[in-house]
């Protein structure tokens, strides 16, 4: 296989079809037609369902796409590594980022970069790991940034580096009955809102903190993204778990912590994950470490990474 013919194959996915794809490359229509031929020849089966408004994907096609993507990534950030390496400010930056991340020290992060690294385009993926990790997997993301119980993330798939660790609280919207007497049993009975992955009926964590506090875990539950969170959060009764850091922030308006209470939530931490296999451009690496660095405990005297020049 050549690599112009996985960069097709590549192409065809990115743009919808062999026409875009062509005019992507900079090629003509039977040329890429002529490398998807050839590549279907060598691997001995149908990659591509050829129909009136594009094309699909046979199952031996998207095993090829995955490591296709993965090669045809690693090629380009090959060339970034030397051209940055020799001082250029071009190239791309993939990034998974938390919601925590976002509405926290995300800003900041991307502002000392920009003092470095100008052009460098950077493309930010927000989700929680179930989305991420995918990516960070097969390549289409150069470093993830993820939110997790402390001690949740144990596995050594990807090197990870703990950038911030702080308290989490339940809390409620303003002016919820249950502020005025938060026991364990009167917070079981109501409805909760988790963002994190709940499998078979069972966050392990979190049943823990009820056990704890003697009572079972809530049986209404309601799963969804960060910001369909706070939405419910702050139109009904529901509860929930949330990074202390965020009560305060504007998009936290109307949540409050429910004090005095016998459930006790873990530590969240932020956790920096990148493939072990496959260093970082000078640019990623870069960001990298204005995350860490920003992530840090604010004092008065915090200036930017080496290499910045603050210019507020």
């Amino acid at each position: 296989m050549k690599l112009q013919q996985l960069q097709a194959l590549v192409a065809v996915v990115d743009t919808g079809g062999i026409r875009a794809a062509a005019k992507q490359l900079h090629l003509s229509q039977a040329a890429v037609t002529k490398s998807m031929r050839l590549l279907e020849e060598e691997a001995g089966v149908p990659l591509l369902l050829r129909r009136s408004r594009g094309v699909d994907f046979t199952e031996a096609g998207h095993r090829l796409l995955a490591r296709a993507q993965l090669i045809t990534r690693q090629v380009a950030l090959a060339r970034e590594d030397l051209r940055q390496a020799g001082g250029d400010d071009s190239g791309t930056v993939r990034i998974g980022v938390t919601p925590f991340l976002t509405l926290t020290v995300l800003g900041e992060a991307f502002r000392w970069f920009r003092q470095r690294y100008c052009n460098v385009e950077v493309q930010l993926i927000e989700g929680l790991m179930a989305r991420v990790l995918p990516r960070l997997r097969d390549g289409t993301l150069d470093i993830a940034v993820v939110a997790a119980d402390v001690g949740e993330l144990q596995d050594d798939e990807f090197d990870s580096t703990r950038i911030l660790q702080a308290r989490q609280r339940i809390v409620a919207r303003e002016g919820h009955p249950v502020l005025a007497d938060p026991t364990a049993r009167a917070l079981t009975e109501l409805e909760w809102v988790f963002t994190g992955p709940i499998t078979d009926g069972r966050q392990p964590r979190v049943d823990a903190m009820f056990a704890l506090a003697g009572v079972a875990p809530p049986r209404r539950v309601v799963q969804c993204e960060t910001l369909a969170a706070m939405m419910l959060l702050r139109s009904s009764d529901v509860v929930s778990i949330f990074p202390e850091p965020l009560l305060g922030h504007p998009e936290s308006r109307g949540i409050v912590a429910v004090e005095n209470t016998q459930l006790r939530p873990c530590d969240i931490e932020l956790l920096l994950l990148t493939r072990p296999d496959v260093p970082l451009t000078p640019a990623a690496a870069f960001f990298a470490h204005c995350l860490t660095e920003v992530s840090r405990p604010a004092s008065p005297n915090r200036t930017p990474p080496a290499g910045t020049t603050d210019q507020r």
